[in-house]
């Protein structure tokens, strides 16, 4: 069976066997935008799929984003799949709508819907991955991002090759390859006329800044960034294990939504920041370098000081702990 797979499809099923990111029996939930990574994505997978042994099926989310480009999409890919003799599910969003409801961005409301309904149909139909095709310029671009909006040494990681029950395949491999890919095997593609477009953050970073970093440093930023990325999520791996093991000590488990004072400030300002972080995840508040900095300052103040995180929530020193309150409790509290 092997014998029968191209080149570049043999090297897939080796690197996916290595990284046990399939097994035998798995069910497998394609993400298909009908984009070139994607498409790749989900021809590799069957053309490994006889070797393995694993169930697939896609999905495909409409936004609704771009008229006649957007169902044109969500014709595409019900077209591929039937020729691939893959279930395909289709949704569409109102997604201008809810994001002027949720007051979110058109991005953000995207990414929760397509998660959201992903998991949805992970759950009804008993698939155990959701299989995404994130691959290497991706996490470039991702990497730069994070670094741009003041990201930590940690968020430096980029995108993980796996989180939970979310794997990516060709996250090793990059866009040209897949595209090659597509093109040797005369396999058609859709392209989303907006990633041409740099009003978006991510896309000024492909279409203009790492072109320019690539046109300098020819062959070495994506795999030195690729490299980057992987230290930082091994360092990454190192951190959680050990602040898990910090965070069962006396007066730091945050389970009465506290931490003692004086178990803070035995731990290094990286431990207490990692702790604080951890924290402020558990309560949906962005962990920035600001509100870190803004906690760790409050360590240095006295009983009775407080910090806003935000509309909701307060963190006050009450006495000898440092206690995360919703604002009407905080209300009456002085600031430092």
């Amino acid at each position: 069976m092997k014998a029968n797979l191209l080149h570049f499809e043999r090297r897939f099923l080796e690197h996916c066997t290595k990284r046990q990111l399939l097994e035998h029996g798995d069910r497998i939930l394609v993400a298909l935008s009908g984009g070139s990574d994607s498409v790749a994505l989900l021809k590799l997978l069957v053309a490994i799929q006889p070797v393995i042994k694993f169930s697939l099926a896609a999905a495909h989310c409409n936004f609704q984003l771009r008229a006649k480009e957007s169902q044109t999409d969500e014709t595409f890919c019900q077209t591929l799949c039937k020729a691939l003799g893959v279930e395909l599910f289709c949704k569409k969003f109102d997604t201008k709508r809810l994001a002027k409801t949720r007051k979110t961005s058109i991005e953000e409301t995207a990414r929760n819907l397509r998660y959201a309904w992903f998991e949805t149909l992970m759950q009804t139909h008993g698939f155990n991955k959701l299989a995404t095709a994130h691959q290497k310029n991706d996490n470039a671009e991702t990497i730069l991002f994070n670094l741009f909006r003041g990201a930590s040494l940690l968020g430096l990681a980029g995108i993980p090759e796996r989180r939970e029950n979310i794997i990516r395949p060709v996250l090793h491999l990059e866009r040209e390859e897949l595209q090659e890919y597509l093109h040797t095997t005369q396999t058609p593609y859709r392209t989303d006329s907006s990633n041409f477009s740099d009003d978006y953050d991510r896309n000024f970073i492909r279409l203009r800044v790492i072109p320019t970093i690539e046109e300098r440093f020819k062959h070495k930023f994506l795999q030195n960034l690729s490299r980057l990325s992987e230290n930082a999520l091994e360092l990454n791996a190192f951190v959680e294990s050990h602040i898990k093991k910090v965070m069962k000590r006396k007066g730091l488990s945050f389970e009465a939504c506290s931490f003692e004072v004086g178990a803070l400030k035995k731990l290094t300002t990286f431990e207490q920041k990692e702790i604080f972080k951890r924290a402020l995840m558990k309560w949906h508040i962005e962990p920035s370098a600001q509100v870190l900095s803004r906690l760790v300052g409050l360590l240095q103040t006295q009983s009775g000081r407080k910090i806003v995180l935000n509309k909701h929530m307060s963190v006050i020193w009450e006495k000898s702990h440092l206690v995360f309150v919703d604002n009407s409790r905080a209300k009456n509290r002085s600031t430092p």
